[in-house]
């Protein structure tokens, strides 16, 4: 039963506190250089998808109007005809 607790009660203080939190110093900074540096790759992933997507909404709003722009001079070779 003690053990139950006492898991219980890292849990909560690591849910409140951030991960690790319950660790010894050492071990404790360890896991916060671990996080600090997936945070800093996932930041810079997340940029690079954010990036890629305006790049294909301009690509795809491009396309968009130069088929207009396309069928509207199909238009006008059909009526010279």
């Amino acid at each position: 039963m003690k053990r139950k607790k006492t898991e219980k009660r890292r849990k909560k203080y690591e849910d409140r506190l951030g991960p690790g939190v319950y660790l010894p110093k050492a071990e404790r900074e360890k896991v916060n250089a671990e996080m600090a540096k997936f945070a800093e790759t996932e930041k810079a992933r997340l940029e690079k998808v954010k990036k890629d997507r305006e790049v294909r909404r301009a690509k795809k709003a491009a396309e968009k109007k130069a088929k207009p722009a396309a069928a509207e001079k199909k238009e006008e070779k059909a009526e010279k005809k």
